[in-house]
């Protein structure tokens, strides 16, 4: 395997400084094939809807209700093992390779613990929709096939977590190219598979909207399968027997990933939350409305994996440099994490602005004259949406680089402000109390990250010039 550049791992004697430019190609580095990774997770939910539409409009609703809340409580847990890479990236950095693996163990450990709530979550949709229905007559949505979703769905819940542990474990070692390599190899079997379930061959007629469970049951299993048969033959993995002494717990470490992580959680849940709240206010204008709202939605998604790789590179390089006791290149890794993530997001926003009808042309037929109002509609805002996705990098970057201090309680308090209280709050005020409708849950969106992303950024400088005074 090529070796990565310079000052890509914690190699560095202790108070040394490195060149921006080393740090730049090291975090770039770091970040492509995380990104890579995320694209072709994002790329397996884009192949559920395209392949769900093709079943009418009923089945695509449930589809999409069902994709997007199967995935909701585990984006929480994931939340909770983030605290691998934040504690892993200083026990990596410090030069102690065995308490990475006390770390990367109770992290699997912690994996399976958590699965349990998720799974809990996920059965109790069902009869909670149920229930929502009972006293909402107009509630169309086909609760059978989501329930038989989220059964089939049940037995990914584990290997997906612990795919993400082995994640953050590859990244941590500099190493997140096998990360890629795995998420490029199953994305066309994923695809041939969801495409057979869902519609049949050979005279069998599918199993519809419940496919969507079931193939994300096996591709998870296989997922994680290769993610357990790299980190065993391959170097520096092999080296580490994370899969050894699994049963022994580790009571402090268990309880310092949760103090660590829980708040991550939380703060995925606010963001998760936030955009949940968006499209429910959004709905309130009609169809057209929700339409665009959907499609401004989605292309920023798509920018933002940008900026989210780039973050988890900050966390995982901050964290090597703390954990060498190199205090200026942590200060340093995170400014240039954070740094790349705008450049990169200030050219998502110059083609949100001059390119808005190029952009929808991607979801809507520009020739069909029914599109005209959702488009109409996409024009006015996607240029608040450049605004809006520049603060969401600051906002993503600022968290990841804060995330390799261990900085997680305040920033999760700094996300629920500005997600919830600036960003809902005041996008439904503009919306319904100003009567600036669609635009006016998007400006607050606006408003709520810049509010967020500036807190994050202060709070950045403050811990890292901390860190400076006394290391």
């Amino acid at each position: 395997m090529t070796s990565p550049p310079a000052g890509s791992q914690q190699g560095a004697p202790a108070g040394s400084r490195l060149s921006r430019f080393a740090d730049i190609r090291a975090t770039i580095w770091l970040a492509a094939p995380i990104a890579v990774a995320l694209l072709v997770e994002m790329a397996m939910g884009v192949t559920e809807y395209a392949m769900a539409g093709r079943l009418g409009a009923a089945a695509f609703a449930a589809a999409g209700f069902g994709a997007q809340f199967l995935y909701v409580p585990k984006i929480l847990a994931m939340g909770a093992l983030y605290a691998v890479a934040a504690l892993g990236s200083h026990a990596h950095g410090a030069g102690k390779p065995d308490e990475l693996l006390r770390i990367v163990r109770q992290g699997l450990r912690l994996a399976t613990i958590l699965s349990i709530p998720v799974m809990l979550v996920m059965l109790a949709l069902g009869p909670v929709l149920r229930l929502f229905a009972a006293h909402n007559p107009d509630f169309e949505l086909d609760i059978a096939a989501i329930e038989q979703l989220m059964w089939w769905a049940l037995p990914s819940v584990m290997p997906f977590l612990w795919f993400q542990v082995l994640r953050s474990f590859v990244t941590v070692l500099g190493r997140p190219i096998a990360i890629t390599i795995i998420g490029l190899s199953i994305l066309p079997v994923f695809v041939g598979m969801l495409y057979l379930l869902m519609y049949g061959a050979f005279g069998w007629n599918g199993m519809g909207v419940p496919s969507i469970g079931l193939a994300t049951t096996l591709i998870s299993w296989l997922q994680f399968g290769l993610g357990v048969l790299y980190v065993r033959r391959f170097e520096p993995f092999a080296s580490y027997p994370i899969f050894a002494y699994l049963r022994e717990s580790d009571g402090r470490l268990l309880k310092e990933m949760l103090v660590v992580g829980a708040p991550i959680a939380g703060a995925y849940l606010f963001e998760t939350g936030m955009f949940f709240g968006s499209t429910a206010a959004m709905a309130g204008f009609g169809t057209d409305a929700l339409a665009a709202h959907n499609i401004v939605l989605n292309v920023t998604s798509i920018t933002f994996m940008i900026p989210y790789a780039l973050g988890q590179a900050g966390t995982v390089r901050v964290g090597w440099a703390l954990g060498a006791g190199r205090s200026h290149d942590a200060r340093q890794a995170g400014f240039i994490a954070i740094s790349l993530a705008l450049l990169w997001m200030l050219f998502g926003a110059l083609v949100m602005w001059q390119a808005p009808v190029f952009l929808a042309g991607f979801y809507l037929d520009l020739s069909d004259v029914g599109n005209a109002a959702a488009l109409a509609v996409a024009v006015t805002l996607f240029p608040i949406a450049a605004i809006f996705q520049f603060f969401d990098g600051l906002q993503v970057s600022a968290l990841g680089a804060l995330r390799g201090y261990k900085d997680t309680k305040v920033p999760m308090v700094i996300a629920f402000f500005g997600y919830w209280v600036i960003g809902i709050g005041g996008g439904i005020a503009m919306a319904y109390t100003f009567d600036v409708r669609g635009p006016g849950v998007w400006w607050g969106l606006a408003i709520g990250l810049l509010a967020s992303g500036t807190l994050l950024l202060l709070r950045f400088q403050h811990i890292s010039r901390l860190h400076l005074r006394d290391g």
